[in-house]
């Protein structure tokens, strides 16, 4: 008895001290910087956006963010370091609702007072969403709160702890792998771009028309007024001192005939002159649009996919900024959303597919 005592104790104290070695390491290496920066002499990676953008705004050096959706993904923080003389951080969230944006930008003032700029974009298939709505249902909520009891099942991750592992002997075989926020969720190099990829995601003849189109309700006012008011408008207005260029992201000709078939462009449109018009009155929000750069969205080469552009169009996106081009304001809005109206509710949309 005394024997098979021993051995329950001897394993009982086995495995605390595996736990504890573990969950040293753990907090050690921090794979998604839950703790702390970046280790010197580790060789991090950047590859997941929903794990790691937490730990990115609370623990890196950074004065500058550019954020949204899967659109600013392609985004190169060296451009907007060249540009603005900022020292930059990406964190795109794909697919991510306003609110999901807005929720990380929040987690980055309270601990980073130094912030300066915040390039955001406004993804326009989100212009209806609920002021709450998030997307995902399995969010490792674990890494967002400052529950220590949560932070078992990341110290206890299997595949978490194997990317540490793989941290470590990145490090051991290469040498330093830099981070690179240039690449971070940069899915540039991985498709092709033009009209035949535009095809390939994009069967208009699958479509049925509407006979009209969709009107805007007041019930559509009410909800971006809740949506931008509070994951856009509010931060903003509690943050005088950081400057939001904030702009809405240019689908392509090929999305507007998209929505047009459907019926849905005007209530677009209208929904957009909308967001302008509740953005405008804020110093600290510089605002933009750019679909009346009609040598990038009407041309095909720019998109992978009705929606998604290249990272050429992100580069000339920030060098727009810099210019104040496609910048609006009160003396200059309504005739932009005019042009706008214009253009697209009379283009030849049939012409595209001949």
């Amino acid at each position: 008895m005394r024997t098979g005592k021993k051995w329950a104790i001897s394993f009982v104290c086995l495995f605390i001290t595996i736990l504890i070695a573990v969950g040293a390491f753990m907090v050690i290496v921090d794979p998604y910087f839950h703790y702390h920066k970046p280790l010197e002499n580790i060789g991090y990676i950047l590859d997941n956006e929903r794990y790691q953008n937490n730990g990115i705004v609370k623990h890196f050096d950074y004065d500058a963010i550019i954020t949204g959706s899967s659109m600013t993904e392609c985004f190169k923080t060296s451009d907007l370091d060249a540009l603005f003389g900022v020292n930059s951080i990406k964190v795109p969230f794909s697919g991510g609702s306003y609110k999901e944006v807005n929720d990380n930008l929040k987690v980055a003032t309270e601990y980073n007072p130094n912030i300066k700029m915040v390039v955001r974009c406004l993804d326009a298939m989100r212009f209806f969403d609920d002021k709450d709505y998030l997307d995902y249902s399995d969010y490792p909520t674990y890494l967002y709160d400052d529950k220590l009891i949560n932070d078992v099942s990341y110290l206890y991750n299997k595949q978490i702890l194997l990317v540490a592992l793989q941290n470590v002997i990145g490090f051991n075989k290469q040498g330093k792998i830099e981070l690179s926020f240039d690449d971070y969720a940069n899915w540039n190099n991985h498709y092709t771009f033009g009209i035949e990829s535009i095809n390939a995601n994009y069967k208009r003849d699958t479509i049925v028309p509407a006979e009209e189109m969709i009107p805007i309700t007041e019930e559509d006012y009410a909800t971006i007024d809740a949506n931008i008011e509070q994951n856009v408008i509010a931060l903003a207005k509690e943050h005088p001192e950081i400057d939001f260029y904030i702009y809405i992201s240019p689908y392509s000709i090929y999305c507007m005939d998209y929505w047009y078939q459907l019926g849905e462009l005007e209530r677009r449109l209208l929904a957009e002159r909308h967001i302008i018009e509740l953005l405008l009155p804020y110093e600290n929000i510089h605002v933009f649009s750019f679909n009346t750069a009609y040598d990038t969205v009407c041309n095909p080469d720019n998109y992978r996919d009705v929606a998604h552009h290249s990272g050429a169009v992100n580069t000339q996106i920030l060098q727009w900024m810099r210019e104040g081009k496609y910048r609006l304001t009160y003396d200059n809005y309504e005739a932009y959303c005019e042009e706008e109206w214009n253009f697209y509710m009379n283009y030849d949309y049939d012409s595209l597919f001949e």
